[in-house]
């Protein structure tokens, strides 16, 4: 039986003749496609840096990847891989190198044919794209914030930032404000004391926040300036994943006085961020909110999404089903063409075969 690292030896012999692809920094290729079953077509992806190639098979919901040390026996397969329908093993690896060497000999074979039939066949569920988010959304459904409260937000964000800056930061007005937040994104929490709110929705990581004395502003600040927080997350207010919604001190070293950063990263919680900055605007609270304008495109859906097989992306069938009138509007990716190599190139490629 052939070894793996057989194959990836003449694999990559054959991937050598063709360009990789326009970038500065990596000496890279989009291969082949590969085809466990009919209407599944994974691109693979590799990369070739100080005599390593690497190689990646993206296959919804995640990826498969391995590293070969080029010219030995040497193969190690990625262990941080999604789980899916495979396991990232030999057996993946060999059949998936068995068909990219079959389709990079009939690319290098017939360049300008091959591509006409990738192009012509590859199922347009597999292809990736972008598409205007409010597009994707449920035809008749509820806008996630009405066109009203987008006005009262876009307000809040003007009027928080021309609030007075605070002369003083303590823990008690930090956890004031948060509970200010915490009153407009969650009713439920309404009836507890500042320091319950948080401690019921922030990431638990404090960073020795919860250990300052409510009233001191001494202690709070050599706290805050000694940064011994940082690989905490004190400023979470709402735990998500990877991030939540923060709300963090920030001090003005040149007018000596404190404001606040808001910011949301999960998607889930862009509406309550939204509800959390209108209420901390009506109660004077000044603050800016990083990115500003992506979040109000976002909420506007007025910025774009993905379309393609991905496990975060809009699926093309299920789009088709709900949104027909939308499919038109799909700004498609090049499919990615093979063509053969350029001598300056291949010189590139030579060079970082070499490098150690």
């Amino acid at each position: 039986m052939v070894k793996l690292s057989t194959q990836l030896q003449r694999v990559f012999a054959l991937l050598k003749k063709t360009q990789p692809i326009a970038d500065p920094i990596d000496v890279a290729w989009w291969g082949p496609y590969f085809i466990p079953r009919r209407g599944q077509w994974h691109p693979s992806y590799f990369t070739l840096y100080r005599r390593v190639l690497y190689a990646r098979l993206l296959i919804p919901p995640g990826g498969y990847g391995l590293s070969w040390n080029v010219g030995s026996s040497q193969v190690k397969f990625e262990s941080e891989a999604m789980a899916g329908d495979y396991y990232n093993n030999d057996y993946l690896w060999k059949k998936a190198s068995n068909q990219i060497e079959h389709r990079l000999k009939s690319a290098l074979k017939n360049n300008p044919q091959y591509n006409r039939l990738v192009e012509k066949n590859l199922p347009v569920a597999c292809r990736t794209g972008k598409i205007r988010r409010d597009l994707v959304w449920p035809r008749n459904a509820k806008r996630p914030v009405s066109f009203r409260q987008m006005r009262l937000l876009e307000k809040a964000f003007n009027e928080a930032k021309k609030c007075p800056p605070l002369q003083r930061m303590t823990l008690q007005q930090y956890l004031k404000a948060a509970a200010i937040a915490y009153d407009a994104g969650f009713k439920e929490l309404r009836p507890f004391s500042p320091l319950q709110k948080y401690q019921k929705k922030a990431d638990k990581r404090h960073g020795g926040l919860l250990d300052l004395h409510l009233h001191d502003a001494d202690a709070f600040d050599k706290w805050f300036r000694s940064r011994a927080w940082e690989g905490c997350h004190p400023w979470e207010i709402v735990y998500g994943h990877p991030h939540g919604i923060m709300l963090s001190p920030r001090y003005h070293e040149e007018i000596r006085r404190w404001s606040y950063w808001l910011w949301v990263d999960s998607l889930g919680w862009y509406v309550t961020a939204a509800k959390m900055a209108i209420a901390l605007a009506r109660h004077k609270i000044p603050f800016e909110f990083q990115n500003q304008n992506a979040f109000l495109d976002t909420l506007y859906g007025r910025d774009e999404v993905e379309v393609g097989p991905g496990l975060y992306e809009v699926k093309y069938d299920e789009l088709k089903k709900e949104r027909p009138d939308s499919i038109a509007h799909i700004q498609w990716d090049l499919i990615p063409q093979l063509s053969l190599v350029t001598r300056d190139q291949f010189k590139r490629i030579k060079k970082a075969e070499k490098m150690s």
